[in-house]
């Protein structure tokens, strides 16, 4: 059953999409790895710590936007695992448990599903936990992505986000998982809006965010 699986299916890089002989990172892949004392960030005017484990260019870039713009949500599985090696190694003992940020309900019906909720899942597999639905968003904003401008990207997530159920946040640790971390402004909304609903403390971590001094390489 493999065998015909893997002749209709073959294993493909997550990141640059080559063809493998399983699972994984093809060998050509060289990932931009973040400098371990550069891991850690500070993202929103409360100064949430945030692990991102890779520069957000080649590969990196390719695998993302692969998962969310072309239908590619298998590579989550990849992907989840640079995200529990940061957040392992660079907030160990910070939280209990694991919550993402959403998108739109229009933004998942037209992509199928929503990728930062599968990367949640696939890190919280690993913790042995339940990647929890604690945010809602209640206002379908302009795209990130189509934004440059720190400023324009913190004011269009602005009371974006909600907390349906209060009470099952209060005075609990969370850890919020996203795709991208680029100036923070999505992390931050989520964040203010878990503390302001009663949690305990929020540390974040995402698979890519920034550029590395050569982001041709």
């Amino acid at each position: 059953m493999n065998i015909l699986l893997d002749l209709l299916f073959p294993p493909r890089c997550a990141f640059c999409g080559a063809l493998t002989d399983r699972p994984g990172v093809c060998p050509d892949c060289q990932l931009p790895r973040i400098p371990p004392d550069q891991v850690l960030r500070p993202v929103g005017e409360r100064g949430y710590l945030c692990a991102v484990a890779l520069y957000y260019d080649g590969p990196v870039q390719t695998g993302v936007r692969a998962l969310k713009f072309e239908g590619k949500s298998w590579r989550t599985e990849v992907f989840a695992q640079y995200i529990v090696q940061a957040a392992a190694e660079h907030l160990s003992g910070a939280f209990d448990a694991v919550t993402y940020v959403p998108v739109s309900p229009r933004r998942k019906f037209v992509r199928g599903y929503d990728q930062a909720q599968l990367l949640a899942r696939a890190a919280a597999k690993v913790w042995e936990v339940r990647a929890e639905q604690t945010l809602r968003k209640i206002r379908h904003n302009q795209a990130q992505s189509s934004l440059t401008r720190p400023e324009d990207r913190r004011e269009n997530v602005k009371t974006a986000y909600a907390v349906p159920r209060p009470e099952r946040v209060a005075g609990r640790r969370f850890l919020l998982i996203d795709d991208v971390c680029t100036t923070g402004g999505t992390l931050s909304a989520c964040a203010d809006a878990l503390m302001d609903a009663g949690a305990g403390s929020v540390v974040c971590a995402a698979l890519a965010g920034g550029h590395g001094a050569d982001p041709g390489k």
